[in-house]
């Protein structure tokens, strides 16, 4: 529960919390209707209401503040060592520069009257006491699906591998299985077995065989490869951009990584 959710080294996760902080900005405003937040919408007003105008605004700031920053979280995932910590001070970064913003707009709209940092420091106690809901809410419900994966990953299982017919035809256990590769209409499981490395040809497809390798906490590293993260030593990019993963097999050149993959294999090794 206190390391970060692989779920969040993935951008489509994100899409959530994108969404979520103007949902929830939304339903405080137009259904709670705290007076604090009320008012700072109210500002600006001269002989006519600005009120639906300014939750307008102040909504698509929010919304473009976020999509900027998530995309920025995303792009600097590798270099940023991330964990809860680091996750907690982003969104608190989020939250200072959605209001500074919102800050910006209100000032400009109420002409003077209050200065940028009255309606700063205002909008940083009224967004912050709401975007805390979804922040928490969902990294809560990525952590404990996390834990939840992680429970129920068998690395001491055996795992028994059935051809197409569905008959059982080779039971290893996870820990000493390395990886899978496809071949044409087989898949050759490569495993270790007294410090040697062997192999078994099964006639399946990586497709099929892909549930019971997710199960034991194996991943897809390439159309044709699901690897045991316990097995890989080191992640390598090669000219050309392309990636590989060492293994310590018979394999030198190692197993290649695409960037479909990229992220499900890093994120394993955490």
């Amino acid at each position: 529960m206190n390391s970060y959710p692989k779920a969040l080294t993935g951008f489509p996760p994100h899409l959530l919390y994108i969404f979520a902080l103007p949902v929830f900005f939304l339903v405080s405003v137009l259904l709670y209707e705290p007076s604090h937040l009320v008012s700072l919408m109210h500002a600006g007003e001269g002989a006519g209401s600005l009120y639906f105008f300014n939750i307008s605004i102040v909504t698509a700031i929010i919304l473009v503040v976020m999509f900027l920053s998530r995309i920025l979280l995303y792009i600097l995932r590798r270099a940023m060592n991330m964990n809860l910590g680091w996750f907690a001070m982003w969104c608190v970064m989020e939250t200072v520069v959605a209001s500074a913003f919102v800050a910006l707009y209100l000032s400009l709209m109420d002409k003077g009257a209050d200065g940028f940092f009255f309606f700063l420091g205002r909008s940083i106690s009224t967004l912050g006491s709401i975007f805390i809901y979804p922040y928490v809410i969902l990294t809560l419900a990525f952590a404990l699906a996390e834990a939840k994966r992680a429970g129920s990953a068998e690395p001491e299982a055996r795992l028994k591998f059935y051809d197409s017919r569905h008959q059982l035809k080779f039971i290893t256990s996870a820990e000493s299985l390395m990886y899978i590769e496809a071949s044409e209409n087989y898949v050759i499981i490569h495993f270790s077995e007294n410090g040697m490395e062997k192999k078994y040809q099964l006639r399946n497809t990586l497709k099929s065989v892909e549930p019971l390798c997710e199960k034991a906490g194996f991943v897809r590293t390439h159309r044709g490869f699901i690897v045991n993260p316990a097995h890989v030593r080191l992640i390598r990019k090669e000219p050309g951009g392309f990636f590989f993963a060492d293994i310590g097999t018979d394999r030198p050149q190692g197993i290649p990584v695409s960037k479909k993959y990229y992220d499900n294999l890093t994120a394993s090794l955490l």
